[in-house]
């Protein structure tokens, strides 16, 4: 298993294809032409599935589709991978009318901030200004926890995906890791309240150096629930298929990926929870960010995205041809809007 899954991964041409172009159902396949040998088709996102589901709300209520474009894609040798929006639960636009869906059914699952306000009672406009993209379910609760490994399930065990692949599997930032579930699971072991740190009563009683410490011990505590439960789905799918590619769409900036956002990507690669990541390392420059983190290791597991909607046809080809002369698992391109627009991008991409 590991030798065919180095081979899998050893020269990824991958694209994002997301979820208001998947009308275009097999005709994808069309448009990219055969440049691509991986597809991230997203299938769950904004707490809505585009199949029909039977945990969460329904975008679609026909998976042939879905059965078709699959076929289709492993007709051509293409390898299709099931992308999932984990803890992004719903943007800025209006909340859906649907009371199934998580932010009408179940504010409690969301994610809080220190003084115990839910990111339900935020207004976007608060949002905004904090650059969260909007509302968050809380990783730590074990609702949410069942909720996700039975949709994950679901897609596993119902289509022949070749991979699955997490995205938003983080917190949405710093100040929002205090949900009840979280504090509660913490207290059991240090019986101290995380948000009691800072307030002058505790720090009279531990001092400036324990009240660093605790802020340091709760947030490892936070970090290390969010991958233990990436051990947790990633074994679960393994179990219904052993030959699925395991992978998540992660922060580039490796300490401020688990610092800001509690995403220990680093670790997961380690620990065999992940077989590949790919780096949202989109921009003009990106180079030095590449190198730095290659030269942390699992270099044949972590594949580049490339942002395509921020550069010309010949920048992308520019980024394409700088990867392929990294000891990396290749590149991934955001997204497939660009690309149907533009067909300069497929031969930056030959």
């Amino acid at each position: 298993m590991a030798i065919v899954l180095f081979l899998i991964l050893a020269n990824i041409k991958g694209v994002w294809v997301p979820r208001w172009a998947i009308n275009d159902g097999v005709e994808i396949l069309n448009v990219l032409d055969g440049r691509f040998n991986h597809i991230f088709l997203q299938i769950f996102a904004l707490g809505e599935t585009y199949y029909p589901s039977e945990y969460a709300v329904n975008a679609r209520k026909s998976d042939q589709w879905l059965h078709k474009f699959i076929e289709e894609a492993h007709r051509r040798n293409i390898q299709v991978s099931a992308w999932i929006n984990l803890y992004y639960s719903w943007g800025y636009a209006p909340k859906r009318n649907s009371l199934t869906h998580p932010v009408n059914r179940y504010p409690a699952w969301y994610v809080q901030d220190k003084t115990g306000r839910s990111i339900i009672d935020y207004s976007i406009d608060e949002l905004e200004k904090k650059w969260i993209e909007g509302y968050y379910l809380a990783p730590g609760d074990q609702q949410v926890k069942e909720y996700l490994l039975n949709i994950v399930s679901e897609l596993v065990s119902r289509y022949s995906f070749d991979g699955v692949h997490f995205d938003y599997v983080r917190y949405p930032g710093p100040g929002f890791i205090y949900d009840p579930a979280i504090r509660s699971q913490f207290m059991r072991y240090y019986c101290l309240d995380p948000i009691d740190t800072d307030q002058e009563d505790f720090i009279y009683r531990y001092g400036y150096q324990g009240n660093d410490e605790l802020h340091q011990k709760f947030r490892s505590y936070v970090v290390n629930d969010l991958s233990s439960f990436i051990t947790l789905l990633s074994r679960r799918i393994k179990e219904l298929n052993p030959n699925i590619i395991v992978s998540a769409a992660v922060k580039p900036d490796l300490i401020s990926a688990r610092r800001d956002y509690c995403q220990d990507w680093q670790t997961w690669l380690n620990q065999g929870s992940i077989d590949l990541v790919c780096l949202m390392s989109y921009g003009r420059h990106i180079e030095a960010t590449i190198d730095k983190v290659l030269k942390t290791g699992n270099s044949e597991r972590i594949a580049v995205g490339i942002g395509v909607y921020l550069l010309t046809p010949e920048e992308v080809q520019s980024q394409v041809n700088m990867v392929r002369n990294k000891s990396c698992a290749g590149f991934v391109c955001f997204s497939y809007d660009q690309i149907k627009k533009n067909r300069a991008y497929l031969e930056a991409v030959r």
